[in-house]
C-alpha cells in the first residue's frame, strides 16, 4: 500500500488487529527487516510499518531530508490510518525518528521502544564520521555499501548473518546516491531527545546487543538509567539482533507491549 506525503509515494503495511504498535525501520534498511517480529507481534496487535523515503519502494524527498520530516510523515501516515494512541518500536535510525515524534506527540506515544538506539544528538567526533561517510558514497557507493552493511555485525555474526547482510547490499543498491546521503546528513543534524524521554509519561524501554560494534552497550545502559527507562540486554547479538538473535527479541518484545 502507498500513502502520499508531500508528492511522495510512502509504502506501507499493515497487519493484525488491536493495539497498534509502529515499527520504524534503520538506516540502509525498509521495512522488510521486521517480517519475522512483525508476523509475532501481529498476532495480538495492529502492526504499521513503512519505507522511510528513498529505501524499499518508497520515493525520496532528498532535498528536505530531515528526522523531524520523517517523524512527520510518519505521523502523518498514523493519522491517515485514524490510529490515536500507538507504541513505537525503532530501530536505530527509527529510534531517532521515534524520540522525535515523541517531542512532538508526546500524548499520543503508549510505549516508547528504541531498539539499538540513542536519544542523544551525535558528538562531534560522530558528525566527522558522517561526513567522510558521505564523501565515500559519493565516490564509490558500491565500495561504501559493502564495507559500511559488514560492520552493522559483529565479526561472530558476519559468517552466520551473511545472507542478511547480502540482502542489505543488494537492496542498498538500489538506493540512490542522494538518498543516502540525505540520511547520512540527517542523522548527523538530528537533535538531541535526551530530556524528551526522560520527561515522557509512558513506557520507555532500551534494548541493546552485548556485542553492538556502534553503540557501547554500558552507555545505553547509563543513558537508560537517566531517562528512567528499563534496560534489556540481548546476549549473542550486536546491533542487529532481530537477525542475529531473533527468538529472544521476539520474546522481550511480546512481554514488553504485552
Amino acid at each position: 500500500m502507498h500513502f502520499k506525503f508531500q508528492n511522495t509515494n510512502i509504502q506501507y503495511k499493515t497487519e493484525g488487529s488491536g493495539k497498534v504498535v509502529v515499527l520504524l525501520h534503520g538506516f540502509l534498511e525498509n521495512h522488510s527487516m521486521w517480517d519475522e517480529i512483525a508476523l509475532e507481534l501481529s498476532k495480538s496487535h495492529k502492526v504499521i510499518r513503512l519505507d522511510f523515503p528513498g529505501f524499499g519502494n518508497s520515493e525520496t524527498f532528498e532535498d528536505w531530508y530531515s528526522i523531524g520530516n520523517l517523524a512527520h510523515l510518519t505521523h502523518g501516515l498514523i493519522k491517515e490510518l485514524k490510529v490515536d494512541k500507538y507504541s513505537l518500536i525503532g530501530h536505530s535510525m527509527g529510534g531517532y525518528v521515534a524520540t522525535e515524534i515523541c517531542k512532538l506527540f508526546p500524548n499520543e506515544i503508549e510505549q516508547l521502544i528504541l531498539f539499538h538506539s540513542t536519544a542523544k544528538s551525535d558528538s562531534e567526533s560522530k558528525k566527522k564520521d558522517r561526513d567522510r561517510a558521505i564523501k565515500a558514497v559519493y565516490e564509490k557507493k558500491s565500495v561504501y555499501l559493502k564495507t559500511a552493511i559488514p560492520f552493522l555485525f559483529p565479526k561472530q555474526h558476519q559468517i552466520s548473518c551473511s545472507t542478511f547482510i547480502q540482502k542489505m547490499i543488494a537492496e542498498a543498491e538500489g538506493v540512490k546516491v542522494k538518498g543516502i546521503s540525505a540520511a547520512i546528513s540527517a542523522m548527523k543534524n538530528r537533535n538531541d531527545n535526551s530530556e524528551i524521554v526522560k520527561s515522557l509519561n509512558c513506557k520507555k524501554t532500551y534494548i541493546a546487543g552485548r556485542w553492538d560494534p556502534l553503540l557501547k552497550i554500558a552507555d545505553l545502559k547509563e543513558e537508560a538509567i537517566n531517562n528512567r527507562a528499563k534496560f534489556i540486554e540481548i546476549e549473542n547479538a550486536g546491533h542487529m539482533s532481530h537477525w542475529e538473535n531473533p527468538s529472544v527479541v521476539i520474546q522481550e518484545l511480546k512481554k514488553i507491549i504485552a
